[in-house]
């Protein structure tokens, strides 16, 4: 029972410390978000299923963002994105969105 009673204490302070952590860095995640779509888009680019990309993340507020996204697509790529890609994309976020 004792070391029950200890650990709450250390768990309490513990998930302070995280909750302190995520908001020190939170400032940083624009350029977290632009780095991971620059190696997506890369990627989709090296297999030639967009021509060119470009992406811009600003911070709106704590926790709000705003991401660019400026795809460069042939008429044989955009049939790719918009009837295979898109669709697979989608059902990931469909909890944000009313989709």
């Amino acid at each position: 029972m004792e070391e029950n009673s200890t650990s709450s204490p250390v768990r309490e302070k513990l998930t302070g410390l995280l909750v302190r952590a995520a908001f020190l860095f939170e400032p940083l995640a624009p350029t977290a978000i632009s780095y991971y779509l620059g190696r997506k888009l890369n990627e989709l680019k090296q297999k030639g299923l967009i021509s060119d990309y470009k992406t811009r993340t600003c911070r709106l507020g704590k926790f709000h963002y705003r991401i660019d996204v400026d795809l460069d697509v042939n008429s044989k790529q955009a049939i790719y994105m918009f009837n295979d890609l898109l669709p697979n994309q989608l059902n990931g976020v469909r909890r944000w969105f009313n989709v």
